[in-house]
C-alpha cells in the first residue's frame, strides 16, 4: 500500500468494480464499499452501481442507511466541546496506529514468504485500517451526542407558537372497493371549527356528500336526492391533523420523530403517529402527507392523491350549510364501498 495517510483509505487497494448484471455475495460486498465512497466516483462507475442497487434489494437496504446516516450526521447542530475532546481523538488514533504495528507484524512473522504471506498482509492492514477509523468515527459520535444531545429528541420540537386553525385543511384520496373498484374521496375540513364536508364518489354509482362536525353529520345522496342524519360514517378520520393531539403524543412518546426526508423534491419531517402512520410535515411544521407502510426514509405509500392548506376565504361558505337542499327527501343512504 502506497498511501501514506496515517489512517489509509481503500484507493489502490480497492477490488475491481463489478459488471452489469454480475450478482452474489462477493459482488454486493463490493458493491457496498464503493457505495461508501460514491460521491468520488465517475458518473459511468455510479451508475454501474445504481442499476445494481435497483436489482439488489439488500444493497438498496444498505444504501438507505448509508444515506440516512450521512443525513444524520448532517443534521446535528454545532457544538463546543470540551478542549479534552482533540486530546482524547489524538490518543484514540494513536492507540490505532499501535494496534495497527502489532498486527502487521504478527503476520510478517507468522506468514512466511510467497503469495500467502502477502495476501494476509493486506488483509491485516485492511483491517487495521478499518478498527482505526471505527474508533475515531465511534468516538466523534460519541462525543457530539454527550456534547448535543441525541439528535431525534432535541433537533425537532414543534414551535410553541404554531397553529393550523387558521385554515381549510383540503385533500384526495382514491380508494379501492372490496369488488376492485375504484372511488374517490373528496374531503375540506376546516381546522378551526372542525367542519367537514367530505363528498364520496363512485363514478356511475354513487356520489354522496357528508357535511356537518363532531356534533352532527349531515349525509346527501346526490344521485337519488335523499337526506340522512347521522351520516358519520361517510366522514373521514382526521385526527392525523389535530395538532393538539399530536403535541401531546409527541411529549408522551406516542408518536415519535424519526428523521428527514425529501417527498416530491421537498424536505419534510417525518413523524410516526401512533397508528403506525407516518405523517409528513414541511420545513415550516405544516402538514403534507401520511404515509403507510413506511420503514425508513423514502419508503412507504402517500395515502393522499393531493393534500393542501388554504384560508377559510378561498372555500364558500355554502360548503358548510347543514340545511337539507329544496328536492331532497329524508331516507338512507347507500351502503358505503
Amino acid at each position: 500500500m502506497n498511501n501514506t495517510n496515517p489512517l489509509p483509505l481503500p484507493d489502490d487497494t480497492m477490488p475491481p468494480l463489478p459488471k452489469a448484471g454480475e450478482y452474489g455475495p462477493q459482488v454486493c460486498s463490493t458493491v457496498r464499499l464503493y457505495l461508501a465512497i460514491l460521491d468520488d466516483l465517475s458518473p459511468r462507475q455510479v451508475q454501474l452501481l445504481r442499476e445494481h442497487v435497483d436489482n439488489c434489494a439488500d444493497c438498496a437496504t444498505v444504501h438507505r442507511l448509508m444515506q440516512r446516516t450521512t443525513r444524520v450526521f448532517a443534521s446535528l447542530p454545532e457544538s463546543a466541546p470540551s478542549p479534552h475532546v482533540d486530546q482524547a481523538v489524538m490518543t484514540a488514533i494513536t492507540r490505532a496506529r499501535e494496534r495497527r504495528r502489532r498486527i502487521v507484524g504478527a503476520t510478517l512473522v507468522v506468514a512466511q514468504g510467497g503469495r500467502a504471506a502477502g495476501t494476509l498482509k493486506s488483509r491485516a492492514v485492511k483491517t487495521a485500517a478499518s478498527v482505526a477509523l471505527a474508533v475515531v468515527l465511534l468516538l466523534a459520535l460519541f462525543t457530539t451526542i454527550h456534547f448535543s444531545g441525541n439528535p431525534t429528541t432535541q433537533a425537532f420540537r414543534l414551535p410553541s407558537n404554531l397553529s393550523w386553525s387558521g385554515y381549510v385543511l383540503y385533500h384526495s384520496e382514491t380508494r379501492i372497493d372490496a369488488h376492485g373498484l375504484r372511488y374517490y374521496v373528496n374531503c375540506y375540513h376546516d381546522l378551526g371549527s372542525d367542519s367537514m364536508h367530505v363528498e364520496t364518489v363512485m363514478p356511475d354509482h354513487l356520489d354522496v356528500i357528508a357535511v356537518g362536525n363532531h356534533h352532527a353529520m349531515l349525509g346527501l345522496d346526490m344521485m337519488h336526492h335523499v337526506a340522512q342524519w347521522g351520516a358519520n360514517d361517510w366522514s373521514v378520520d382526521d385526527t392525523a391533523f389535530d395538532l393538539a393531539e399530536l403535541r401531546s403524543d409527541l411529549d408522551a412518546h406516542r408518536a415519535v420523530y424519526l428523521d428527514q426526508d425529501v417527498f416530491q423534491g421537498h424536505a419534510v419531517y417525518r413523524i410516526r403517529a401512533r397508528n403506525g402512520l407516518v405523517l409528513l410535515l414541511d420545513m415550516h411544521y405544516m402538514p403534507v402527507n401520511v404515509m403507510r407502510g413506511a420503514v425508513g426514509p423514502g419508503t412507504g405509500e402517500p395515502i393522499y392523491d393531493s393534500l393542501m392548506l388554504m384560508p377559510p376565504s378561498h372555500v364558500s361558505s355554502s360548503m358548510w350549510n347543514m340545511n337539507v337542499p329544496a328536492g331532497f327527501h329524508m331516507g338512507a343512504l347507500p351502503k358505503k364501498p
